[in-house]
């Protein structure tokens, strides 16, 4: 029969913490650009943009 190590399973449970706080910081972002992409396309299928040429466009991207 095997024996438990318990210090190796508790630094074991602490590094897999800061794996999952990690990923959670991670899809917390991926979430958040979803969401504002969402939006975004929403407004767009409103109607609610702005056209410009390529010239001005290229121009407001300077001011930027």
């Amino acid at each position: 029969m095997e024996t438990l190590d318990i210090e190796k399973m508790s630094e074991d449970i602490v590094a897999l913490k800061k794996e999952l706080e990690e990923m959670k910081k991670s899809i917390q972002g991926d979430v958040e650009f979803a969401v504002r992409t969402e939006l975004v396309w929403q407004s767009h299928d409103r109607g609610e943009f702005t056209s410009y040429s390529k010239e001005e466009f290229l121009k407001r991207l300077e001011g930027w």
